[in-house]
């Protein structure tokens, strides 16, 4: 190959890197910023999760009004998932369970570390319908909604770096 037939070779070698790094750059910065760097107001689901008590896995929540747990997790394969995890884990890993009823409209559920988070309805896996997160925000990792309907409902947490998580479940205004 000639010097000539190189030279584009390498400018665009050296486009794609560069556009590699711009991404990565991108996908840091939303990952940073504090606590108002999450793409919905989180502060209410903080102040929950600063007070939120512990909690066994497999705990029912009361959603009268928005609440939190600390829920304390256990082996994988004893967490009692109703649907395996979108995202597997090792069996030993951290995991549970968090049920209540739901009521038809938006939820919004933060959490203190960054888990896999599966909502389970009617015996189907739900959709996320929005996803925020961020590194640096003391008490809050993320924050995931989901679009429920009437009856009961389960969150199976998965692939926690720690043997609790802080859970904060909030049915949003419509």
């Amino acid at each position: 190959m000639s010097d000539s037939e190189r030279s584009p070779l390498r400018a665009s070698t050296f486009a794609l890197a560069l556009l590699a790094a711009v991404a990565a750059t991108s996908a840091l910065a939303a990952e940073t910023g504090g606590c108002g760097a999450f793409a919905w107001p989180i502060e209410p689901d903080k102040a929950l999760l600063a007070a939120a008590p512990m909690a066994e896995s497999g705990a029912r929540l009361d959603l009268s009004r928005p609440a939190a747990v600390r829920l304390v997790l256990t082996d994988a394969a004893k967490a009692g998932f109703e649907l395996p995890p979108g995202k597997p884990a090792a069996a030993a890993a951290p995991a549970g369970v968090l049920r209540f009823e739901a009521r038809t409209g938006a939820y919004q559920i933060t959490m203190t570390e960054r888990v896999w988070i599966d909502v389970v309805q009617a015996g189907k896996r739900l959709d996320e319908a929005g996803f925020s997160g961020v590194l640096d925000c003391e008490g809050a990792r993320k924050s995931v909604r989901f679009e429920l309907q009437d009856g009961p409902a389960t969150v199976q947490i998965s692939g926690s770096p720690s043997r609790t998580v802080g859970i904060a479940v909030t049915a949003l205004p419509q």
